[in-house]
């Protein structure tokens, strides 16, 4: 077997996860252009999910909602809730197997806490690509198009009214007499995936995409392309077409720095002009390592394993303060250090419960005026938000510019 081709991976993916939470709260908003609101007023509030009918009339995320709705007038509008001074993203945690505990903190005037409970790392298995095995087929195995009513095969050449023929087109070019037939294994993927899509739908009522290829790149890739509610198999004997018009950036791994060396220091703009240099030539530019990683990623080539996702290994959670809304007096830092470490707390007991182990060590963050980044460990003694806020308060005190024993900040 060609090398590259040997494995059946595939990415499934939630379509617009946010927004259908919303939407199974509250039916009428199904099949209509809407978003979420984030809890902040200004401007009517900034937009953090766009339905597919939204993003139809150029709804973004990122819009004030003001924009959004000069945009589409018909555009209905939910707010994430509010709990202690921020946004409250429980009905969208619970509604996932495993939440994830760790924002990003950001901003001008961020406090960050953070704690990192033990023992070590459990598997988990959330929004992970899945492996499928290399089985033998038995000669018979045919799908049906019922079994794929929703594949979509990559280059997608024909409109969706000839994507049935297109089908059929692609099921008598394989050879069902071989089992080891690339092809064939990525289709009969396909239809377990297709079965593994409805049975999420069934049990939630939400709905995914997902991509079938022979890596981890080329699934995510594939998975992107036809959303929402569609499943996107891309054959490497496909790829060369796809990738000579595929802007670098759009490649996993390639979207910054790296990206940006290839596009300037090699003068292309595709993937696919990457195949025009030698893996000499790609070593010298980027290293031994990154450009052999480069060589096999332009033709379609990655041997990344799948793995496991481990459950974090730190509980955060944080608030930002930008511009006029910074902390100025010792008082406003330690009513918000209170709010987080209220939620703090009620993340950790849930953890504790829920996966059996107990957080040992406190990590307080803040970022101050000019970008300045602070950051303070101590021990956690206990699940106390009233302890939490003392320690983390005496963590940062010594980074008050006005003083340590001042009221202002």
């Amino acid at each position: 077997m060609q090398r590259g081709r040997e494995r059946v991976v595939a990415l499934v993916d939630m379509d617009c996860f946010f927004m259908q939470v919303e939407q199974r709260l509250d039916p009428r908003l199904r099949g209509r252009p809407c978003a979420v609101l984030q809890y902040t007023e200004w401007q009517g509030g900034g937009i953090v999910a766009v339905s597919y009918e939204a993003r139809a009339f150029g709804v973004s995320r990122g819009m004030w909602a003001s924009q959004a709705r000069a945009l589409c007038p018909e555009l209905a509008l939910v707010r994430v809730p509010q709990a202690r001074g921020k946004a409250d993203l429980t009905r969208q945690a619970s509604s996932q197997s495993h939440p994830n505990p760790s924002p990003q903190p950001g901003g001008k005037g961020t406090q960050q806490t953070r704690a990192h409970p033990n023992p070590g790392p459990q598997p988990c298995r959330k929004g992970t690509p899945s492996q499928a095995p290399s089985q033998s087929l038995a000669p018979w195995c045919c799908p049906s198009l019922e079994e794929m009513p929703t594949l979509i095969l990559l280059p997608s050449l024909f409109p969706e009214e000839l994507r049935e023929s297109g089908l059929q087109e692609w099921l008598a070019s394989l050879s069902f007499d071989n089992p080891d037939c690339p092809d064939l294994q990525l289709t009969m993927g396909a239809v377990i995936v297709e079965e593994i899509r409805a049975a999420i739908e069934e049990a939630t009522e939400f709905r995914c995409s997902a991509g079938i290829s022979h890596n981890k790149t080329l699934a995510k890739l594939a998975c992107g392309l036809n959303k929402p509610n569609r499943q996107t198999l891309l054959s490497s004997r496909f790829v060369p077409q796809l990738f000579s018009q595929l802007p670098v950036g759009n490649i996993r791994n390639l979207g910054g720095k790296l990206g940006t060396a290839i596009t300037d220091g090699l003068g292309i703009e595709y993937i696919g002009q990457l195949t025009q240099f030698s893996e000499a030539e790609l070593q010298t530019h980027f290293g031994d390592k990154t450009g052999s990683w480069l060589y096999d990623l332009c033709r379609g080539i990655e041997d990344e394993p799948v793995k496991d996702r481990y459950l974090p290994q730190s509980i955060g959670c944080s608030k930002n303060f930008p511009g006029r809304t910074a902390l100025a007096t010792q008082k406003e830092v330690q009513h918000w250090l209170l709010q987080l470490a209220l939620e703090l707390e009620s993340r950790l007991t849930k953890d504790r419960s829920q996966n059996h182990r107990v957080a040992r060590q406190l990590m307080v963050a803040i970022r101050m005026q000019g970008d300045a980044r602070v950051s303070r460990i101590c021990a956690l003694s206990r699940y106390d938000a009233q302890k939490i806020c003392s320690d983390a308060f005496a963590l940062i005190q010594n980074c008050n510019v006005a003083g340590a024993h001042q009221a202002a900040w």
